[in-house]
């Protein structure tokens, strides 16, 4: 019996000290190790991440994450990586660049680094987080340097300055792919243009010049502000440097203030000539100056003038407009069929809110012209024939159509190869109305050599109108043409004295 409870016990105590050696066998390790590990202040830094699998099984879906937590210690790459699968017993690795601050000292710093995985045939995974130790062994070296100057960084406040910072290769080799970064500090100030400027190479001892603009907001505090540049190169090795600077900006004095102008550039009548019933167009052309002008509106009105009248919205959105530019607007109107001949005011309100804020206006005024309705017209024209050589009286009667009286009338006839001008081929009337027919009678000789048959027989009628501006306008009749003059001692017919009188008494035509 004491031999049984023997061999029980030394079979326990075996499988005891069997059972975590297998679990040990079957469990995968990553080991974490890294290489590279000292670095260099105010640059770019490649350290290598080692993982090896220390176990009997392969591990998948390994993911690193690499993370800093020192300031002017920063990962740009591989904070992240993953590998599909680590054999048993074998590594894998892979590198990350750690940019190191030109602010950062000497001493050892610390990354971290956590890995999780999975082995095979096991559901769960494992996540191990491990130190990555680093060591920055030497110190910023400037590479990189500015040169001030006093007259190239002098500002002023309410306008645009371009200003020159001068920088210098101060190291032993050429450096190359130089790039410049500004920045504001300040909310007075803001970098308009040259905000990034790039340098294939800048050879030992070697300047250049960067020429940023920047716009300073009216009303600055005189002061000196700051700019942060930034500049990035490359040795002949491949590494990348880092730099910062603060620039000095001294607004030392302010812009003459801008203030914000609007002005009618253009305001004008399309048509050429407005008439009773015509629908036509006024156009303005609004002009922005000095500082930019918001909310502009142009709104047209017409006073005590009831005849014309608006075919399109009197009020018109302009939005904001820059120093430097315009609009324009056009309105459509129509002028009454009863509207008389003359002059009407027509009135553009321009709001807008300028630079500061405040509230502006402008009036302008616009004039349209408005002729009357002048038509003439003959009637009661004579349908006699006449004869070649034959000195004639016209009568008839001159008719104005329209909706306006013209003055300084006068009607002769037009000479040409059939009708000749006489003694009496002018006649003057003076004022006509419309709708009220004039008589008049003028004298002509018909041409000698003219040929038989009808020919038209022109007048010219001049007339002033209520401008007092001269006009013309030519009518035409026809007459017809046959045979010669009446021989001596044949009957010429009564004369126009008498025929005149006749139609006085009524006695006939």
């Amino acid at each position: 019996m004491k031999k049984r409870y023997t061999v029980s016990l030394i079979l326990a105590i075996l499988i005891a000290i069997q059972f975590p050696s297998v679990l040990a066998s079957d469990s995968p390790i990553i080991q974490v190790s890294a290489k590279d590990i000292y670095l260099t202040a105010g640059q770019e830094n490649t350290i290598k991440i080692v993982l090896s699998n220390t176990g009997d099984y392969n591990v998948f879906d390994v993911e690193s994450f690499l993370s800093s937590a020192t300031p002017g210690l920063t990962v740009l790459t591989k904070a992240n990586n993953v590998f599909t699968e680590i054999a048993a017993d074998k590594s894998r690795s892979y590198e990350a660049i750690i940019y190191v601050d030109q602010s950062v000292g000497l001493g050892a710093y610390s990354l971290s680094l956590t890995v999780t995985y999975g082995r095979t045939g096991a559901m769960l995974t494992r996540t191990i987080t491990v130190p990555i130790g680093l060591v920055v062994d030497e110190g910023y070296v400037p590479k990189v340097k500015y040169s001030m100057g006093q007259v190239g960084v002098r500002a002023k406040s309410g306008a645009e300055n371009q200003l020159t910072y001068m920088f210098t290769n101060n190291w032993d080799e050429t450096l190359y792919d130089l790039e410049f970064t500004l920045s504001s500090t300040s909310g007075y100030i803001s970098v308009v243009d040259g905000l990034s400027t790039s340098l294939d190479e800048l050879g030992v001892g070697e300047s250049v010049a960067i020429e940023p603009v920047l716009s300073i907001l009216e009303g600055t505090p005189l002061s000196v502000y700051t700019l942060t540049a930034t500049v990035s190169y490359r040795d002949a090795k491949g590494s990348r440097y880092y730099q910062s600077f603060s620039l000095p900006v001294n607004v030392d004095s302010a812009a003459a203030a801008k203030a914000t102008v609007i002005t009618l550039k253009r305001m004008e009548v399309v048509q050429e000539r407005v008439r009773p019933g015509d629908s036509f167009d006024v156009q303005l052309e609004v002009q922005c100056s000095g500082a930019d002008a918001y909310e502009l509106l142009c709104k047209l009105s017409f006073g005590t003038v009831t005849s014309i009248s608006p075919l399109s919205p009197t009020t018109s959105s302009l939005g904001d407009l820059e120093a430097g530019g315009s609009a324009v607007v056009t309105y459509r109107l129509l002028a009454s069929g009863s509207i008389a001949a003359g002059q009407y005011p027509v009135t553009a309100t321009i709001t807008y809110t300028d630079s500061r804020g405040d509230a502006g206006s402008l009036t302008e005024t616009v004039t349209v012209m408005v002729e009357g309705l002048i038509e003439f017209d003959l009637i009661d024209t004579p349908t006699e024939t006449v004869r070649r050589g034959e000195s004639k009286e016209l009568e008839a009667d001159l008719l104005l159509i329209g909706t306006e009286s013209v003055d300084f009338v006068s009607i002769s006839l037009v000479e040409d190869d059939v009708f000749r001008r006489v003694s009496g081929s002018t006649e003057y009337i003076g004022a006509v109305d419309p709708d009220s027919p004039i008589p008049f009678d003028i004298n002509y000789k018909v041409a000698e050599d003219a040929e038989e048959g009808d020919h038209e027989l022109t007048l010219n009628i001049e007339y002033r109108d209520h401008l007092n501006r001269e006009h013309e306008e030519q009518l035409g009749f026809t007459m017809s043409i046959g045979g010669d003059a009446t021989q001596p001692g044949q009957d010429a017919g009564p004369s126009g004295f008498w025929v005149w009188i006749r139609r006085l008494l009524g006695l006939g035509p």
